[in-house]
């Protein structure tokens, strides 16, 4: 299976190993079916951080203006910066595009990220790398050189990136002005490696119901025969920065429209909206898998459904554009 597949759909090389021990999800290949017509540039670039080269890849608008506002992307475990654009449809370069705002997508330490679970055996976190410095560095450079608003700074990411997501909300608050993960749940007390500011913090959490990887009522997550701790519920994930944020009136449900009759899933959506407070939205995909969802690129089968009723890096931008600057 070429190595590049995995980069696109996130799976590192303990999942390779477990794959290879008989891993009994249905093997697929993700495809790319289109590609958003795009008019930015792509720019490579790279940065010391404490005697490591780090490096990172920038969508760069035609229209980007000063005080812009910086999305960082972050990519699954076994993925890269370029992978991860691909494995989002490229949508976030096209939402630059229309909206004028910059796109980092990092490259993690032999491709994963030092996230907040104790118990995971991936190489950044057993290295203890210092990805908090790196975005904090790639934020300066970018204020500097591309005269980005840093009270305007978000973060998006799937599965081990939005780990490092979290990790970001928890301990760096001061940095973001609100944050988007998909396919992951916080880890529990026992699991959880960081230390929280408990600052509030806008959130965006997106998870399946049938996700193979990250159980949506929480539990274990695990990739094949690798543990890498438990983690909260979806709802346990979502009510704890709803607690943090001061939300303290009931949530709202509604149901998404359903778009293919067809398509065995549908969308609801909760959020924690009280005025003067910092909002938290969870979306439950129901019969969704481990995957981003958008229009171009399919991932494969056993990664779970992809639903057609949510375009995820659409809804994250919705959700961020919308959040005030950060004190």
């Amino acid at each position: 299976m070429p190595s590049r597949l995995w980069k696109r759909i996130g799976i590192g090389a303990a999942a390779l190993a477990a794959i290879a021990a008989g891993l009994y999800f249905h093997l697929g290949v993700g495809t790319l079916a289109a590609q958003p017509r795009l008019t930015g540039t792509v720019a490579r670039d790279t940065i010391a951080v404490k005697g490591q080269e780090r490096s990172f890849v920038l969508y760069v608008p035609r229209n980007l203006k000063p005080k812009a506002p910086l999305v960082f992307v972050f990519h699954g475990s076994g993925g890269d910066g370029e992978s991860t654009r691909e494995a989002t449809g490229f949508e976030f370069d096209q939402l630059a595009d229309a909206n004028g705002f910059l796109v980092a997508y990092p490259d993690g330490y032999q491709t994963t990220w030092n996230d907040c679970r104790k118990a995971s055996p991936q190489p950044a976190r057993r290295m203890n790398i210092d990805d908090k410095s790196f975005v904090e560095a790639m934020i300066a450079k970018e204020a500097a050189e591309r005269g980005i608003d840093a009270k305007r700074v978000f973060a998006a990411g799937h599965s081990n990136g939005a780990q490092l997501s979290y990790r970001l909300a928890l301990e760096r608050p001061e940095n973001f002005a609100g944050i988007a993960a998909i396919s992951a749940s916080l880890p529990t007390p026992e699991n959880l490696a960081c230390q929280p500011l408990n600052a509030p913090m806008p959130v965006m959490v997106i998870n399946g119901t049938e996700d193979p990887i990250n159980p949506f009522d929480g539990g274990e997550v695990r990739i094949g025969f690798t543990s890498l701790g438990t983690v909260l519920s979806t709802r346990g994930t979502a009510e704890y920065f709803a607690r943090l944020n001061g939300q303290e009136g009931p949530p709202k449900t509604v149901r998404l429209p359903h778009r293919n009759a067809s398509d065995p899933t549908f969308v609801e959506q909760t959020s924690w909206t009280m005025p003067g407070k910092p909002p938290v939205v969870m979306v439950a995909i129901h019969g969704g898998g481990h995957v981003v969802p958008q229009r171009y690129f399919q991932y494969p089968g056993m990664l779970g459904r992809q639903t057609g009723d949510l375009d995820a890096p659409a809804a994250i931008w919705e959700f961020f554009s919308k959040l005030p600057s950060r004190p």
